[in-house]
């Protein structure tokens, strides 16, 4: 395990997770907008956003997703997940503590999942992105150079 840990970095798996999460929940609002905005304009704190948050949450979704894929822009894409996260975490938060009604504007998997196992799976994804986050910083874009190899001119 510590061998597939030196050659896959873990911010490079947790990237990769944050890729496969944004791609699949944006495509999900994406196809389904109508329903989405409808879920939106259900919920009692974003009901004024609603209109405005149907295409932005995905489209940012989907730009977390361009920034985690390149190494040059991967610790902007993962700070944008930890944000990302961190509002939906809250949002999510909000919900479970004192509404009423819960409008459910997830798609997929995530649709299946009651509300507390959803904040759980949400801890659990902003706790990776700080992980992510703070390691990649032992990580640096260099060539290495076996200068050993090398004969004294």
């Amino acid at each position: 395990m510590t061998s597939i840990l030196k050659v896959i970095k873990v911010p490079d798996l947790i990237s990769g997770l944050f890729i496969i999460l944004f791609t699949y929940t944006a495509v999900n609002k994406l196809k389904d907008y109508a329903t989405f905005g409808i879920a939106l304009r259900q919920s009692a704190i974003l009901q004024p956003y609603a209109e405005f948050l149907t295409i932005t949450v995905p489209v940012v979704e989907l730009i977390a997703v361009i920034l985690l894929v390149s190494s040059i822009t991967r610790k902007a894409g993962l700070f944008f997940s930890w944000v990302l996260m961190t509002m939906f975490t809250f949002y999510i938060s909000y919900l479970v503590l004192f509404a009423r009604e819960l409008p459910c504007t997830c798609g997929g998997v995530m649709r299946i999942l009651s509300w507390k196992t959803h904040l759980i799976v949400n801890f659990i994804l902003l706790i990776l992105a700080t992980w992510g986050l703070f390691t990649i910083k032992n990580y640096k874009n260099t060539i290495a150079i076996d200068r050993s190899s090398r004969t004294p001119a």
